[in-house]
């Protein structure tokens, strides 16, 4: 039961970020993730 829950809660996530962004969960964490990269690169 505890993982339909969980599914439940990330297909909501996911259609929250979808409607927000445009993006899919791992296409905005990706994003969030180069742009961390690319931060971190910068300070150096």
């Amino acid at each position: 039961m505890g993982t339909v829950i969980g599914l439940v809660i990330l297909v909501a996530i996911d259609w929250y970020l979808v409607r927000k962004t445009g993006l899919h969960i791992h296409k905005w964490i990706s994003k969030k993730y180069a742009a961390y990269l690319s931060e971190k690169g910068n300070k150096k």
